[in-house]
């Protein structure tokens, strides 16, 4: 499928999924917050772009021997090639490698999660799934992209592909963005060896590496520093076996018009007519996936430990919008299983005091956005956490945002929110939580109001043009045009 695209869009996932129909093929958009940034983009670019991306599921290797692939440039205005990937090499580049030992590294979960050590299957998923996939990536960006077309490698799933595309084609220009946190030595180093450098120098394969905030940028930096490379952090470079990688922050925004429109629409108004019905005292709300990195028991407990000592407290109510991740993953089901047991624990010695809803409904979030009075954000790690913006957009009653440290946000939120400090601790997390529920009107509304302006600052237009721009600069052979970290 030759391309004259000048933007190449590489993603594990792409921006349309396969369902199953009554008569052939529906199509859904893409799950998370990258087809919605990236999808835009592409749109815009129509022809001149092109996104590379594996099919996931079974029905998308059924759509796509059945051709339906094709049509994609019809539906998007941009053409898409799917990669048809063996599903037991899939599975394992996928869950073995990307979503346990290389999403583990990057949010430092091995202690949380009591894991000591890899054995000879891990090690063997990375040799015989993750690198061959990672190979076939490389491999299709040469069929479908010019040489001098820009390359937007998306995601820890692809940290090879930046050093096997260079390999290919020595003079492309490649940006790799990570999209999870980076939690630094601590997290990288305690991968089986050779795989902390080979991650590396993948990465670094790259001309443009890039981070949401600054953090992660410096822990990246840190961990270049371990195999040997030379970091200037005053221009924010690493040089490593011969070549310059320059590395930023690009804080993704959240698109307030989108989400407004939405949120405002019959299905999350119904959402917010029972949460406001539900609650007769003050309402918390959570959004998240089922994963561990995202330390929802905690927030659990912290709660049943304030009403445990707060009478005054106990009409408080509790929303948690989450849905299942990862069930393929044992420990993924195993975390699932435990916030419902935390829930009923809770529930035991407060009635009715959480409702807690186990399927993603975005109309369903987005409702509870409109009610909360205290919004809990408590990640132990978070590359961005979009909640923590969607939510002080669309809330309407002057609702408080309660921030763990460790969610990349706080490095735009954590000014106006108030902030746990330990999110491991259930007893500084019910103290914030206190915090918030006490705060005076007067208070809340002025942060409310701080939330709001720095959840806003920047439009979704602003991420992308930032990273095109630098690219561009670095392909002309200038220095990225945002400053360092």
């Amino acid at each position: 499928m030759p391309n004259d695209g000048s933007i190449v869009i590489a993603s594990n996932r792409g921006p349309i999924s396969f369902l199953a129909g009554d008569d052939g093929f529906d199509t859904k958009r893409g799950a998370g917050g990258l087809a919605g940034a990236l999808d835009p983009v592409a749109r815009e670019l129509g022809s001149d772009a092109v996104w590379v991306a594996a099919a996931t599921s079974d029905t998308d290797r059924e759509a796509l021997h059945a051709g339906e692939a094709e049509k994609l440039e019809g539906l998007l205005g941009y053409p898409v090639y799917l990669l048809d990937i063996e599903p037991e090499m899939y599975g394992r580049y996928y869950d073995v490698v990307s979503n346990q030992m290389l999403w583990f590294a990057n949010h430092c979960l091995w202690d949380e999660l009591h894991i000591t050590d890899f054995g000879e299957a891990e090690k063997d998923a990375w040799e015989n799934a993750y690198e061959p996939v990672n190979h076939l990536f490389a491999q299709a960006i040469c069929e479908v992209a010019e040489p001098d077309a820009l390359v937007l490698v998306q995601d820890y799933h692809l940290s090879r592909l930046p050093l096997f595309l260079r390999e290919l084609r020595p003079n492309q220009t490649i940006f790799h963005f990570t999209h999870s946190s980076f939690c630094g030595p601590e997290g990288l180093e305690r991968l089986p060896r050779p795989l902390p450098q080979k991650v590396l120098e993948g990465m670094l394969g790259a001309d443009l590496v890039g981070f949401h905030v600054a953090r992660w940028v410096h822990a990246f930096f840190d961990c270049s520093e371990k195999i040997g490379a030379k970091v200037d952090r005053s221009e924010g470079s690493v040089f490593y076996a011969g070549r310059k990688t320059w590395v930023r922050d690009y804080p993704i925004p959240v698109d307030p018009s989108d989400l407004s429109e939405r949120a405002h629409q019959e299905p999350a108004s119904e959402w917010a007519r029972r949460f406001k019905e539900f609650a007769d005292g003050p309402l918390i709300v959570r959004a998240d996936r089922t994963e561990p990195s995202k330390n929802i028991v905690r927030g659990f407990e912290a709660f049943g430990a304030l009403l445990d000592r707060r009478e005054d407290l106990r009409n408080t109510k509790f929303v948690a919008c989450v849905y299942p991740s990862r069930q393929t993953m044992s420990v993924y089901r195993k975390y699932t299983r435990e916030i419902e047991e935390a829930v009923v624990k809770v529930n035991e010695r407060y009635p009715d005091s959480i409702k807690l809803y186990m399927k993603d409904d975005f109309d369903r979030t987005l409702g509870a956005y409109r009610e909360y009075d205290v919004l809990l954000v408590n990640p132990l790690m978070d590359g961005m956490n979009l909640v923590s913006k969607e939510g002080p957009v669309l809330n309407e009653r002057d609702g408080i945002l309660v921030l763990s440290q460790g969610a990349g946000s706080y490095q735009e939120m954590g000014e106006a929110a108030e902030v746990i400090d330990d999110a491991r601790s259930v007893e500084s997390t019910a103290a914030a939580l206190e915090r918030a529920l006490d705060m005076p009107p007067a208070e809340r509304s002025r942060r409310a109001a701080e939330l709001r302006t720095a959840a806003t600052r920047t439009q979704p237009s602003d991420w992308i043009e930032a990273q095109l721009a630098d690219l561009e600069a670095i392909k002309a052979g200038r220095p990225p045009v945002r400053p360092p970290a």
